[in-house]
């Protein structure tokens, strides 16, 4: 049983959200659904259809970001070092604001390799890759 079934957050500018998830989401092989006019879904897709992410309009104009990172932090697995940086360069080109480059979080030791960018709406989106250390 997964932690959780879904969860969800508005944005301010759908069209502009779409871009960003649909761009970088296929690098750790994630689907993006387009379920309606003012919504779409991240997930896994027919492998993985649960857990999932239901992105929704917000009644709001849209926003410059406003101190990204104290929004939501999303958090992804990715299956290797390679994908955690083919995600932080596709996130980069389809809108996301960076936060540095990927590289060791914490000692090298812990084989933790992560990335973490802001979305358009500020919320921070990590992606990370635990090696199996012998």
């Amino acid at each position: 049983m997964s932690l959780f079934d879904h969860i969800g957050f508005h944005t301010p500018d759908l069209r502009r959200s779409l871009h960003f998830y649909a761009g970088c989401m296929p690098a750790l092989e994630l689907e993006v659904i387009r379920n309606a006019d003012t919504s779409f879904f991240v997930s896994g897709g027919e492998r993985a259809p649960v857990p999932f992410i239901w992105v929704t309009a917000a009644m709001t104009p849209p926003v410059t970001p406003e101190n990204p990172g104290n929004h939501l932090h999303l958090m992804f697995a990715a299956l290797s070092r390679d994908a955690v940086e083919s995600f932080h360069e596709t996130a980069l080109a389809f809108g996301g604001i960076d936060s540095g480059p990927p590289g060791y979080q914490g000692p090298e030791e812990m084989g933790y390799y992560a990335a973490l960018v802001f979305d358009p709406d500020g919320n921070t989106i990590e992606v990370g890759f635990r090696e199996r250390r012998g």
